[in-house]
């Protein structure tokens, strides 16, 4: 991923200077978080965290421009905030670490010159592709933090760590002098990946914990007489019920989305035509 970043920046800097300086635009992102997949599948609303990011636009002309951008997005869902009896008492949950680099198309509805136009805002639209990385992973009430696909709690974990995406949203921005303008985005993506919050197929089929896990998930609760990894593998009740069954549908594919507000300055050269 530092690669990525570092050969994504050595390509869009490289051009900042002499008279294309005036297209360009410099910003950044702070926006609550959410997910969409197994875990929430009807609620675009559904955000439970907190993300950034840093991106810079070219701009061929006041209506169209091209945007490159790196983004940290933190993802979090629970059954427990399910109103369906099946999820609630399915009882998963997850974070993940989601690291993104996108490009997009921008459209402005309004010919946006940042410091040279009297139409000091527009509303906009975006859609591209974006590749991430990410890590879903439980943190237990001890505090102890374990990495998803490495607890064996479905049937199937050919959990893919990289993935691609299409970003697609709307938002509004605001020129408030010279070179400074901030707006506000709403920005959702569609991943070509069924494992953001480690659900995709069928329960477990053997009931009896798999070799090579954490010793502490071997541990038996003296409550239930279950193993810490059938708690987290299995609902609550008689688990043979279960053993093998649907847990998640694997031929949907999981979204994530952003909402928050962006800074951004543009390099304005006035010896350029192109800004009067």
């Amino acid at each position: 991923m530092r690669s990525l970043i570092y050969m994504l920046s050595s390509i869009i800097i490289a051009p900042l200077g002499g008279g294309n300086a005036q297209r360009w635009e410099l910003g950044a992102q702070l926006a609550a978080t959410g997910f969409m997949g197994d875990i929430n599948p009807t609620n675009p609303l559904y955000m439970k965290s907190v993300g950034g990011g840093m991106h810079l636009t070219y701009n061929f002309n006041p209506t169209w421009g091209i945007q490159s951008s790196y983004h940290y997005i933190h993802l979090k869902a629970s059954d427990h905030d399910s109103n369906d009896p099946y999820r609630y008492a399915r009882r998963q949950y997850f974070d993940n670490n989601v690291h993104e680099l996108s490009f997009r198309a921008n459209f402005n509805f309004f010919r946006f010159i940042a410091g040279g136009n009297p139409k000091r805002y527009t509303p906009y639209l975006f859609a591209g592709l974006a590749g991430f990385a990410h890590t879903p992973y439980i943190r237990l009430e001890n505090g102890v933090r374990y990495s998803l696909p490495k607890l064996k709690l479905q049937e199937d974990n050919r959990f893919k760590k990289i993935g691609m995406a299409v970003p697609f949203g709307f938002g509004f921005k605001y020129n408030m002098q010279g070179s400074w303008s901030i707006g506000a985005e709403i920005h959702y993506r569609v991943a070509f990946n069924d494992y953001l919050d480690n659900i995709s197929n069928r329960y477990p089929i053997h009931t009896t914990e798999p070799t090579g896990l954490p010793t502490e998930l071997y541990h038996i609760q003296e409550a239930n007489g279950r193993s810490l990894w059938q708690e987290l593998a299995f609902p609550a009740g008689n688990i043979e019920n279960y053993a093998g069954k649907k847990k998640g549908n694997s031929r949907a594919q999981d979204g994530y989305m952003t909402a928050g507000v962006t800074v951004s300055y543009t390099l304005i050269s006035r010896k350029c035509n192109w800004w009067n």
